[in-house]
């Protein structure tokens, strides 16, 4: 992770990214599609909005931010009816050590299907059914070359990796998640295919993945890829806007389909039909 603010070239970015951090409250951002025929439950759809490196964080994790935005988008639709609820959360700090999911976890896990007030048929926490996170969606170059740099575009091969935790309480519902989701990405996603992992970790799934079926989405395997340099621009002052090509943000597009006709299917989402003029 770079920490000198002198590796930013850009002063204006340099300045806005030096903003002191101060002890207290931190906040999460969240809202929830109400299903129409079971409010009580509900899959969970995440990315954190928090970002190191003095860069922009476009990639990690502004690319998960906007695709969970547009889920949201698309969900709300007043045409778009689901059975089961859906929520859209953009956790914070997760950069500082999933901070936010645990937080999350801890203060709402005890909450989950308690309907309030009684008799209203409203469920604040409904019932957690699978919580499916984004996190860094648009690179994927390769590994890197001998003499260490990087193909500047997208390689042919490039696709969706869907994670799980196979060490988890959970990895049987959890990869059964995973593969409801490559069937999507089979059936909606226009130009990359996705891949199954059991090695899903350092990222917001990982506090769920031993209370429900948890997986993650990424550009790499977070792990054996990234982990190793396959993204020179993690936590780099180079994670900014500029660096990507229409290819990298079209991976980010075919995860957003990729989820978006899992979870529809999962929660059972319907269009109303049009009204005959």
């Amino acid at each position: 992770m770079n920490n000198d603010s002198l590796l930013q070239p850009d002063p204006k970015l340099r300045a806005l990214n030096s903003e002191p951090s101060t002890p207290g409250e931190r906040q999460e951002v969240y809202c929830t599609k109400i299903g129409s025929t079971h409010p009580e439950e509900m899959y969970i759809v995440g990315a954190h909005m928090d970002g190191i490196g003095w860069g922009e964080a476009v990639n990690d994790d502004g690319s998960g931010t906007a695709l969970v935005m547009e889920l949201a988008r698309v969900f709300s639709n007043p045409d778009v009816q689901t059975e089961r609820s859906i929520r859209f959360v953009l956790w914070n700090n997760e950069e500082s050590g999933l901070n936010g999911a645990r937080a999350y976890i801890e203060q709402r896990a005890k909450l989950q299907g308690i309907e309030e007030p009684k008799g209203s048929g409203k469920y604040p926490e409904p019932k957690w059914l699978g919580m499916i996170q984004h996190d860094m969606m648009m690179w994927d170059h390769g590994m890197p070359k001998a003499d260490g740099t990087m193909a500047k575009e997208q390689r042919p091969e490039a696709d969706v990796n869907i994670e799980f935790q196979i060490n988890s309480k959970m990895w049987k519902a959890s990869s059964e998640l995973a593969w409801a989701l490559h069937q999507s990405n089979t059936k909606y996603a226009t130009d990359y295919p996705a891949q199954v992992g059991p090695h899903m970790t350092n990222t917001d799934s990982g506090p769920f993945q031993d209370l429900i079926p948890a997986i993650s989405l990424r550009e790499n395997e977070r792990g054996t890829q990234t982990g190793n340099g396959w993204n020179p621009h993690w936590h780099q002052p180079t994670d900014v806007w500029s660096t990507y090509t229409d290819k990298d943000f079209r991976l980010g597009l075919n995860a957003a389909q990729t989820t978006l006709g899992g979870v529809g299917r999962l929660a059972g989402a319907t269009l109303k039909p049009a009204t005959k003029m």
